[in-house]
């Protein structure tokens, strides 16, 4: 009769061994599952739009910086060196009186391959195209004023997107939807 209770109670303590360890795994096969999903929707890109305004030089200026903001966010230093290169391009090109401004700030994108450094630039840069693009009528699209309160050291930082989805340049895919929509421009 004893050996009949120890019988039983091993024969349960290893089906109920495998019932857990069974159910563990599907648990940890579930959540796999669910992070890559996250994982690959979060870094999914937003189809690059653009935006017109009654000056074409503003224009070029806008979308040459959301080019270079979309690099930030898929935190590629060589790229956004590339972009801020040929917004610095742009800049020389135009007519606009505040361009001074905006080139000493894409120069010092341009001149590093460091997205850490390029991010400390790209706030200075966001507040100047900011003044740019509330100067001029916006024709054809939406700009978004968007902030994370993360960017720079917790004293937070905004940009602008052409989508009113949250895309952190400062971040990256590090934390890639910090961030709020403060103001449609």
């Amino acid at each position: 009769m004893t050996n009949l209770k120890n019988t039983l109670l091993l024969a349960c303590a290893v089906s109920l061994t495998f019932a857990c360890s069974e159910k563990t795994s599907n648990q940890e096969e579930n959540i796999q599952e669910l992070h890559e999903a996250e994982s690959s929707e979060s870094t999914e890109s937003i189809p690059a739009a653009s935006v017109s305004f009654s000056n074409e030089g503003t224009t070029a200026i806008i979308n040459s910086y959301l080019d270079l903001k979309d690099q930030l966010v898929a935190t590629d230093g060589e790229k956004a060196s590339a972009e801020a290169k040929n917004l610095l391009s742009v800049l020389e090109n135009s007519q606009i009186q505040s361009k001074e401004n905006l080139k000493v700030a894409v120069e010092q994108i341009a001149n590093s391959t460091d997205p850490e450094v390029q991010r400390v630039a790209f706030d200075l840069l966001s507040q100047q195209i900011l003044i740019l693009a509330k100067s001029e009528m916006l024709t054809e699209g939406k700009l978004y004023k968007q902030f994370c309160p993360m960017a720079k050291n917790n004293e937070g930082a905004f940009w602008l997107s052409a989508s009113d989805q949250i895309r952190n340049p400062y971040f990256g895919d590090k934390m890639l939807t910090c961030g709020s929509v403060e103001e449609e421009i």
